[in-house]
């Protein structure tokens, strides 16, 4: 193992956490427990862990290269200033096996979901998400839509099984400097089938959109995966209308 790498990834874990501490306080929990500083693992053929339901394993793993690559959920309690619980990976920005800084740390993102509960489903979603991260070695950034292969409730239960993500609302620099390179703080909100469908028909604006569609239904971003889509909603109409037509102020002129 590269000593010039230990150090680099034991520097950006310490870094992140200072960051994380500044912008929403000491953790309530980790998953796995404890939030200890990640060793570099050797380079090998390593096997993929991402889909099972068991809580208390959050292992989530490169497909060729890296062996149990852990990646810790850290759940935040809410504040007087924040009434809802906050869940964020910390481990997709390492830069590992990095001996030199660069532009960007590792995979350039932490992911963040919102709930009104304390809730496992938070930490299975983030571990799902991390899984397709690792699995295709890419990223997840602002204005992305994902479509989810099952509902994002408990047991797979309820109507939102689409994902927009978008920036934090709690992290207002969006992207956050660590010693290995700046990675950025994300949040990912789940939404319906139609609510997709909404987001779709605007084209380059629609994540931008549904996000102020569900400000104006007073959801922001905290997902309830058992609500019910604010399509439903008796005044549904003059939102979307008075969202599209701020929307088409700023396409350009033809």
């Amino acid at each position: 193992m590269n000593t010039g790498s230990t150090n680099l990834l034991f520097s950006a874990w310490k870094a992140r956490n200072r960051v994380y501490e500044e912008l929403f306080g000491q953790p309530a929990y980790a998953l796995p427990k404890g939030n200890v500083p990640p060793t570099n693992p050797e380079p090998g053929i390593g096997r993929v862990d991402g889909s099972a339901d068991n809580e208390a394993d959050t292992t989530t793993t490169f497909k060729s290269q890296m062996t149990d690559v852990k990646i810790t959920v850290l759940a935040y309690a809410p504040t007087e200033s924040r009434p809802h619980w906050i869940y964020i990976t910390s481990g997709l920005s390492n830069p590992w096996f990095a001996e030199e800084p660069n532009e960007v740390s590792g995979f350039g993102c932490e992911l963040m979901v919102k709930s009104n509960k304390d809730a496992r489903w938070a930490v299975r979603l983030l571990r799902r998400l991390c899984y397709y991260i690792l699995s295709y070695s890419g990223t997840l950034s602002p204005g992305v839509i994902l479509n989810m292969p099952i509902p994002l409730g408990s047991g797979g239960t309820g109507d939102l099984n689409n994902l927009v993500v978008w920036y934090a609302d709690e992290a207002p620099d969006c992207l956050y400097q660590l010693p290995s390179g700046v990675f950025g703080v994300f949040c990912t909100i789940g939404i319906t089938e139609d609510e997709c469908k909404f987001a779709e028909s605007i084209d380059e604006y629609g994540p931008w959109s549904i996000q102020q569609v569900l400000r104006n239904a007073g959801l922001g971003q905290v997902t309830d995966p058992q609500r019910k889509s604010v399509m439903d909603r008796k005044d549904i109409k003059s939102i979307l209308e008075s969202v599209r037509n701020y929307a088409e102020n700023f396409r350009p002129v033809q």
